[in-house]
């Protein structure tokens, strides 16, 4: 059996307003068309009302805004019957940081002791955040949002929540404590509640702690359903400010404004979106859990070949495409997304059949342009604009801009991880002025084309750590060492 060859792609945006349903309907038009392969957006479960399905929150279930598994499978062999194959979408970099995200409202319930603390891309030993995931969605401070009366406690699927408008964060194990014990007339079955929560501190191990935790829940839900005393302790927290902000700095995560993280952050984003948390796709436990489904639908025979979303934002995209080619066996067809810079070539290692074509496009859209008007659209512009710097200044300027005022935190802490990472060594360090580091590395961004273009690491890959060494070392440019 040879590898699948598409050809006569034809692309399928999936969303709330274009279901299974809908797409059944013009598959006899496509057909007319001849379109020989499907080329489907990502269909697994995304934050509600997605128009596009890049922000998934669980990789386990086909998205319900667009339908079923029984659908899918149905639609799988209306195209077979007729010749046409399917080529799926999906996003292995990042899921969406929102409260219908499961693994992660977990990790901001449980911290640590989540059993899906690794799966997220967060430094929880950065001094600034003192071992607290950022959840960076508030217009202002959580001190302002509580006296705004933005910010309070609710009972909400069988768990204490901290309500934000319509966003949920659920409550960490220790403030059930508090909350149980602000009340007068507690019942036995309260106080063995609270014994219960006590006893949890001692469970170190993640799986061990997710069971104990999930029984408490039960047990919490049941007494809960049969006693008005939770209204009163809502009631009692919710009306003092002062004890709702302790409340709120007590747990794993730290409410603040979206606007910190242009100077500061811990956890890796794609680019500046703050609601799309990366993932450690390099970790084999991850690896095999986010791709459950598609290894599944792969061996069912419903997708033919996979397009894989921003490769580059992976910790290691070779090892990456090696064990998806593992998974999905000789004869899947696996395109990824990559734009080339000019004169840069793909991975002759990779185990795939090319990319998504946007050098291709490229080449095409010289097609469509006049070379013989160049001069006259240049003066026109020049004029329209005034400025007569050079589009590499130009370009360097909006580089720099991005960098410092919308990925400091970023630029932050690749210089920590720089220093503690040895790669320089401390008398060459100690005779840096403050911030000379940063500023080297700052350049070293904005003048790399084949860095600078591409997201800047939360974490510093393995080939960026020797170029910033090499960089640092040679910085005679720059006057720094």
């Amino acid at each position: 059996m040879k590898m699948f060859n598409p050809i006569s792609t034809y692309r399928i945006q999936f969303h709330k307003d274009f279901n299974f349903q809908q797409f059944s309907a013009i598959i006899p038009y496509l057909q007319k068309l001849g379109v020989k392969t499907i080329y489907a957006s990502p269909i697994f479960e995304a934050v509600p009302g997605s128009m596009h399905g890049y922000d998934v929150v669980n990789p386990d279930r086909i998205n319900p805004e667009i339908g079923t598994e029984e659908q899918l499978r149905e639609l799988s062999s209306k195209l077979k019957s007729i010749g046409i194959n399917w080529l799926q979408d999906i996003v292995p970099n990042h899921m969406a940081f929102h409260p219908t995200n499961i693994w992660l409202m977990d990790v901001l319930e449980k911290g640590r002791q989540s059993v899906y603390a690794s799966f997220f891309d967060v430094t929880w030993t950065s001094p600034l955040f003192h071992g607290r995931l950022m959840v960076p969605f508030l217009s202002g401070s959580a001190e302002e949002a509580i006296q705004r009366n933005e910010i309070i406690i609710a009972y909400e699927q069988q768990r204490l929540v901290l309500k934000y408008f319509d966003h949920a964060y659920p409550l960490h194990a220790r403030t059930y404590k508090i909350i149980l014990q602000c009340a007068e007339n507690r019942s036995d079955e309260i106080q063995l509640l609270i014994t219960q929560i006590e006893d949890l501190h001692s469970i170190t191990d993640a799986v061990t702690y997710s069971f104990h935790w999930y029984e408490f829940l039960l047990q919490f839900e049941a007494v809960m359903r049969e006693e008005n005393y939770l209204e009163e302790c809502l009631e009692k927290i919710n009306s003092n400010g002062n004890q709702l902000l302790e409340i709120v700095d007590l747990q794993v995560y730290r409410l603040c404004s979206w606007q910190e993280t242009n100077q500061k952050i811990n956890y890796r984003r794609f680019f500046t979106v703050n609601g799309l948390i990366c993932l450690n796709m390099q970790i084999k436990e991850v690896f095999d859990h986010y791709h459950r489904k598609i290894k599944s639908f792969l061996e069912e025979g419903i997708f033919q070949g996979i397009r894989v979303d921003y490769i580059d934002g992976l910790y290691n995209p070779t090892e990456y495409l090696n064990q998806l080619r593992h998974l999905a066996g000789d004869k899947t067809y696996i395109v990824v997304e990559k734009i080339l810079e000019p004169g840069e070539t793909l991975p002759a290692s990779w185990p795939i059949q090319g990319t998504t074509g946007y050098d291709f496009l490229g080449i095409v859209n010289n097609l469509f342009t006049r070379n013989e008007t160049a001069s006259r659209f240049s003066d026109f512009y020049n004029t329209l604009v005034r400025d007569k710097r050079s589009t590499h200044e130009k370009v360097s300027e909006k580089k720099a801009h991005i960098l410092f005022n919308h990925m400091g935190g970023e630029l932050e802490n690749l210089c920590k991880l720089f220093i503690e990472l040895n790669l320089s060594s401390s008398n060459e360090l100690n005779r840096l002025k403050p911030d000379e580091l940063k500023t080297a590395i700052a350049e070293f961004l904005i003048n790399s084309p084949s860095i600078a273009t591409m997201e800047i690491k939360f974490h510093c890959r393995l080939k960026s750590n020797k170029v910033l060494r090499k960089f640092l070392l040679n910085a005679g440019k720059l006057n720094l060492i």
